[in-house]
């Protein structure tokens, strides 16, 4: 819209945003933007906020490797040390575009109840939230949470519906793999291996640090080496910005065993629906 239109929004902010009754925030409709007119875009909601309470006090929106490095030595009563930082954030403030209906994402506790909290949500987001925000909007989300005991991870791990993973991560199809099983035998391979995608979300103070993060998540809790990592993410998956300056998501396609082994498994069969691997 152009500049009259945004002024008579700006007037009515609260209202127009649909403003919680609790909600204490200052609506960018009183800013009456009015810099980009004409461009058409896509609805795509999502919660830049989903995840469990950190185990030390910190801002929602510094719960995550690249904003939280801000606290490190600040001059407010938040302030902490790096290791502190590591040790008791969740990164719940993802800002990643893919943890959105239909999604799954399992989450570190480290509160006792775990402290499920969810918000930020956003109307649509191009991967990284380059420009430092996007559009925010109000909404209703219903979770279905389950509990999975003595699973030990640092971050979380995603498991994206199939139009969010990345081409190369996609499971095989039944074409697919009566190709390669006709290929491996050709080859002398006996069997080829039941994978699913799986998304380990990495954050850090900048982009490297970040998908250094999320390699070293997904090698650890899989026992895979950080090179074998790597080199599933180039041959079978990818790796994306969630946002700028540092969260990242590693994804590509892990076997089944070793899901299964940890107890994730089923929510991989159940989203990309794959019946295989002793299912």
């Amino acid at each position: 819209m152009g500049k009259a239109e945004a002024e008579a929004f700006a007037e009515d902010a609260d209202r127009l945003m649909a403003l919680p009754d609790a909600s204490i925030q200052h609506p960018i409709l009183t800013f009456a933007p009015a810099d980009l007119v004409g461009i058409a875009t896509r609805l795509r909601p999502f919660l830049g906020q989903l995840g469990t309470t950190p185990s030390k006090a910190m801002p929602d929106s510094h719960n995550a490797g690249d904003f939280g490095a801000f606290l490190d030595h600040a001059p407010h009563i938040y302030a902490l040390t790096a290791e502190e930082i590591a040790e008791h954030k969740t990164d719940g403030h993802l800002d990643v575009n893919t943890v959105r209906e239909g999604a799954v994402l399992i989450c570190p506790v480290k509160v006792p109840g775990s402290g499920v909290y969810l918000g930020d949500m956003h109307a649509l987001q191009g991967d990284g939230e380059i420009a430092g925000h996007t559009c925010d909007v109000a909404g209703t989300v219903t979770l279905e949470v389950h509990v999975i005991k003595g699973l030990d991870i640092d971050g979380p791990i995603l498991f994206p519906v199939l139009d969010d993973v990345p081409f190369l991560a996609r499971p095989l199809d039944e074409t697919e793999r009566t190709r390669v099983q006709a290929l491996a035998r050709k080859h002398g391979v006996r069997k080829v291996e039941d994978d699913v995608p799986v998304c380990f979300i990495g954050t850090g103070p900048n982009l490297n640090d970040a998908t250094t993060n999320g390699l070293e998540r997904a090698a650890g809790f899989l026992g895979l080496t950080v090179p074998e990592v790597m080199n599933r993410a180039t041959l079978a998956g990818a790796i994306e910005i969630g946002r700028h300056p540092g969260v990242a998501r590693v994804t590509f396609r892990a076997p089944l065993s070793l899901l299964d082994a940890k107890g994730i498994g089923a929510f991989a069969r159940g989203i990309y629906n794959v019946q295989r691997a002793g299912a």
